[in-house]
């Protein structure tokens, strides 16, 4: 049975076809992210930087709740029961990963307007060139005269 050639332009189709199936929910969202440009980027690093700032202080206050007293990296048992909370602590950050980047997300509209816009638009209203013929252009020449 003869089969019809396949272009090269199908198998590059196929090919983005199949990567872009494989690609999970968090990367799905990842890339939205960085399709949103500077302000997506920006949104996920505050809500990061927020997550992070806000969760290892309750870790750690969590820790003195439990043992009783601040952890001790030369006692054993200390690192051991760190251990177990930093992997249980790990897992909850992994799994609220796709809340982090829907937030970010979410307010990407926002940073993109009170943050991106107002100091990527003063750069590109004024171009240096034009400035300087304006000062030369209303300063009289004959005052010395």
């Amino acid at each position: 049975v003869p089969s019809s050639p396949i272009s090269p332009l199908e198998v590059v189709a196929d090919d983005d076809q199949a990567k872009e199936e494989e690609l999970s929910e968090t990367e799905k969202m990842l890339k939205q992210i960085k399709d949103s440009g500077v302000a997506g980027v920006i949104s996920y690093a505050l809500w990061e930087l927020g997550f992070w700032m806000l969760s290892v202080p309750v870790v750690v206050a969590g820790y003195y709740e439990v043992a009783g007293h601040w952890p001790d990296i030369n006692d054993k048992d200390d690192v051991a029961k760190l251990g177990a909370e930093a992997f249980a602590f790990v897992n909850f950050a992994r799994f609220a990963v796709p809340l982090r980047i829907g937030l970010a997300l979410g307010t990407t509209p926002w940073i993109q307007e009170n943050i991106v816009d107002p100091f990527m638009s003063d750069t590109d209203d004024q171009p240096e060139s034009d400035s300087g013929e304006d000062a030369e252009e209303t300063t009289p020449t004959s005052q010395e005269e």
